[in-house]
């Protein structure tokens, strides 16, 4: 006859490898508090160049020289808008 039940030991290390894989699911993130604020911050300032809404942004100013065909030269001035912080930097031309 088989053995039909588990001995002391064998319980005892199937209890131990149920709680390392357990904790492993509990203390492995796929997402953290930081990436969380970063996504929002981003998903705000898409929100913010769709409206045209620079509030948060410096903005400054260039000229573009530009030179079509070798021939004519033209000056574009357009203005660049800036959002920087620890994490992200992220920048926008327009004319």
């Amino acid at each position: 006859m088989g053995k039909n039940s588990f001995t002391l030991i064998e319980t005892l290390i199937s209890i131990t490898f149920l709680i390392i894989v357990i904790s492993g699911f509990k203390f492995s993130t796929y997402s953290d508090e930081q990436e969380e604020k970063n996504f929002m911050l981003l998903n705000d300032l898409e929100n913010k160049f769709d409206t045209k809404d620079y509030s948060n942004f410096t903005k400054s100013s260039k000229t573009l020289q530009i030179i079509k065909n070798k021939i004519s030269i033209e000056n574009l001035e357009v203005f660049k808008y800036q959002f920087e912080n620890e994490d992200i930097k992220i920048f926008k031309y327009e004319k």
